[in-house]
C-alpha cells in the first residue's frame, strides 16, 4: 500500500486476508455450501441431489461465502484493532490455511 491508503482500507484488507483463508478452510473442511452447481444436468439447487444428477461443484459457493464474510468482518472491526497486529500474519494465516488443506487432501492418497 502506498502513503495515500487509508487506515480504513488498510485495516480493512488486513482482516480481509486473514479472515479469508481461515472460512475457505472452515466452509471447505465441512462441505458448507449455499447452492450446488451439477454441470451434467446444469442445474443449480440449494439441496444435495441424487447421485444421477452427477457430481456437484461447491468450490465457487466456498469462494463466494468466504468474500462476503471476511469484506464484512473487514470493514467491521475498527482500524484501532488491528493498528498492532503483526504483519506477518498476513502470510502465516494463508499459508496454515494451505498447508491444513494439503494435509486434509492426503485422505485420498491414503486410500
Amino acid at each position: 500500500m502506498n502513503a495515500s491508503a487509508s487506515p480504513r482500507l488498510i485495516s480493512a484488507l488486513t482482516v480481509f486476508a486473514l479472515v479469508f483463508p481461515v472460512v475457505y478452510v472452515v466452509s471447505y473442511y465441512n462441505e458448507l455450501a449455499i447452492v450446488r452447481f451439477y454441470p451434467m444436468v446444469g442445474e443449480l439447487h440449494l439441496n444435495i441431489q441424487p447421485t444421477t444428477f452427477g457430481p456437484a461443484m461447491i468450490y465457487y459457493t466456498w469462494v463466494v461465502i468466504s468474500a462476503l464474510l471476511a469484506l464484512i468482518v473487514g470493514f467491521a472491526v475498527p482500524p484501532r484493532w488491528t493498528a498492532h497486529l503483526w504483519t506477518g500474519w498476513i502470510w502465516v494465516v494463508p499459508v496454515a490455511a494451505t498447508l491444513f488443506t494439503f494435509i486434509y487432501e492426503t485422505r485420498w492418497l491414503m486410500h
